[in-house]
């Protein structure tokens, strides 16, 4: 599938989103506060769309994602990996919160995490949404990306993709850095088992924190949260940028090592270059269709838009203006 119809398909998600926040929050609020069934319809439509049009495309789904086996020595590091970028990732997000709330917080206290069983919390959040966004990000869109001769266009793009999916800045910013590190780990292991472990692993840790916090403390997540001063946020910044500085190193070592283990020697460095790779061709026909495909195209650019004013919530003050408008006629 080439990088306009992945393109395409990520406008029609954002679309699909955009509308089905409305049609929730409008005609179905109860669903709203139901964890699994919105996350469900939300997971939903981030890969419904982007697996339709490789299905259109005619392709082959399973190697088409990359679901290849993997050796156990590869899982392992896998886990090691996890827990050695688990400070990126927690940096990006207290550097985010200096201009914005923390997103999840304020979505678990809507859930009412407290007294829910810990099963309906960790299911759709630690499961099903790893499980969707990997293929749909680092599957779907990444490989569709990739054609176009990029590893490093494709790794960054769709990041971002993967990033504007959260619908918010907070979110955004670690899941931009998460998209990166999953790239890195897919190329090196050569399977998207990886990514998907990876990415349970990330949302189930913090999925516990979570839930064992608002378990044993009777103040919400949400007040619990705005205790939090700008002089603790900066100290917290700069000891996690120390931690990152010692652990990142020893992240990309596990990566080298994983990728020498799955016999992937070498693809991480080819990962990072930015000039586009030049592939043989099987025929002037093929030669021609990879000059056409761009990732950067109309129906990016318009998605991208949408999400902006979106996240911004000026789309959404918009749109209930002209709601306002028609029905007062």
């Amino acid at each position: 599938m080439s990088g306009k119809k992945a393109n395409r398909a990520f406008l029609i998600t954002i679309i699909c989103y955009i509308g089905l926040c409305y049609v929730i929050g409008l005609f179905f609020p109860e669903l709203g506060s139901n964890l699994f069934l919105d996350n469900l319809m939300v997971e939903l439509v981030i890969l419904l769309p982007i697996l339709l049009f490789a299905l259109f495309s005619k392709e082959k789904l399973v190697e088409f994602l990359g679901f290849h086996k993997i050796k156990i020595g590869t899982v392992l590091m896998t886990i090691l990996f996890t827990f050695l970028s688990m400070p990126v990732i927690t940096l990006l997000n207290l550097i985010s919160q200096l201009w914005v709330d923390n997103a999840v917080v304020s979505m678990m206290d809507s859930y009412g995490i407290g007294g829910l069983p810990f099963w309906k919390l960790f299911f759709p959040v630690g499961i099903i949404a790893p499980v969707f966004e990997e293929v749909s990000s680092r599957g779907a869109y990444y490989r569709s990306y990739r054609k176009t001769g990029s590893g490093f266009k494709a790794m960054m793009l769709s990041a971002v993709v993967f990033a504007l999916f959260h619908m918010n800045l907070n979110q955004a910013m670690y899941a931009f850095g998460m998209g990166i590190l999953a790239v890195m780990l897919v190329e090196a292991s050569g399977s998207l088992w990886t990514s998907i472990i990876y990415h349970s692993l990330v949302n189930g840790s913090q999925t516990i924190l979570l839930y064992f916090v608002a378990k044993t403390d009777t103040t919400s997540l949400s007040d619990q949260a705005q205790m939090v001063t700008t002089d603790y946020l900066l100290f917290a910044i700069g000891v996690y940028m120390m931690l990152t500085a010692v652990m990142l190193p020893v992240a990309w070592a596990v990566l080298v090592w994983i990728s020498n283990h799955e016999g992937n020697n070498g693809i991480l460095t080819k990962l990072w270059t930015i000039k586009r790779a030049k592939e043989p061709t099987a025929n002037l026909e093929e030669s021609v269709e990879k000059k056409k495909d761009k990732t950067i195209t109309v129906s990016l650019v318009i998605a991208l838009i949408l999400c902006v004013l979106a996240m911004s919530g000026l789309l959404f003050e918009w749109v209930n203006r002209l709601i306002i408008l028609l029905m007062t006629r």
